[in-house]
């Protein structure tokens, strides 16, 4: 009888080895899915910020090159007031004294250069320097 209960204990053992053995390999199967799963996450985490980094540089290239439409913008305005001046100068028929009076008015708001002065208002060079000595103090970057 004692080896009938050593041959069920036995049998009770073996099968008890059985159910974990089984119980491991799923877990083991689920640990491996799960592992994969978190690699492939990271991986795909890894893509979006460098996508994120992609779109973050784009995007301040094209922050300064608005800034750069902005400033040519801006020039464009002022060249376009410019000629519209001399324009309106041209079209009422300015007299010599009046044009001049225009180029000092230019001159004083600092919106006139060195050649304008001399091609636009027949001044000499000597009186374009002079007219802009007067209203402009530091010009000599505007000048030329």
């Amino acid at each position: 009888m004692n080896q009938y209960w050593l041959i069920g204990l036995a049998a009770a053992a073996l099968v008890l080895a059985l159910v974990s053995l089984i119980a491991i390999a799923r877990i083991q199967s689920v640990l491996k899915a799960q592992t994969s799963n978190a690699r492939w996450l990271q991986a795909r985490m890894e893509r979006i910020e460098n996508e994120q980094g992609s779109i973050e540089s784009a995007l301040a290239g094209l922050g300064r090159h608005m800034d750069g439409f902005d400033q040519k913008l801006v020039q464009q305005a002022k060249r376009l007031e410019h000629v519209e001046t001399r324009f309106e100068s041209v079209a009422t028929g300015d007299s010599t004294e009046r044009g001049f009076d225009h180029a000092l008015r230019l001159s004083a708001q600092g919106r006139v250069t060195l050649q304008e002065l001399i091609n636009d208002f027949g001044l000499s060079e000597s009186e374009a320097q002079l007219l802009l000595r007067i209203n402009q103090p530091n010009a000599g970057t505007r000048a030329g």
